[in-house]
């Protein structure tokens, strides 16, 4: 699993990108990943989270200049990991 954090501040807001897949790793695949949000949080701001304003899954170009095409399959938030199903 390739995992990466990077932070801006956009009009006073803080933003946290966690970059999961890299570029055209398994492109043409349809790919499942599962996260532990709480485990990601503490990772990039070292404490416990408050409520969740929003939550973002995106594909995006910005930095290479290409062209890409994502589809996205069920998305789903849970309390119980999949360690204690």
């Amino acid at each position: 699993m390739f995992s990466c954090i990077n932070k801006a501040t956009i009009s006073s807001v803080l933003i946290v990108y966690l970059l999961v897949l890299a570029m055209n790793v398994q492109a043409g695949q349809w790919v499942a990943e599962e996260r532990d949000l709480l485990a990601d949080y503490r990772l990039m701001f070292g404490t416990d989270p408050q409520a969740a304003n929003a939550i973002a899954i995106m594909t995006d170009t910005d930095n290479t200049g290409e062209n890409v095409e994502a589809w996205y399959g069920e998305i789903s938030l849970s309390t119980v990991g999949s360690n204690s199903r």
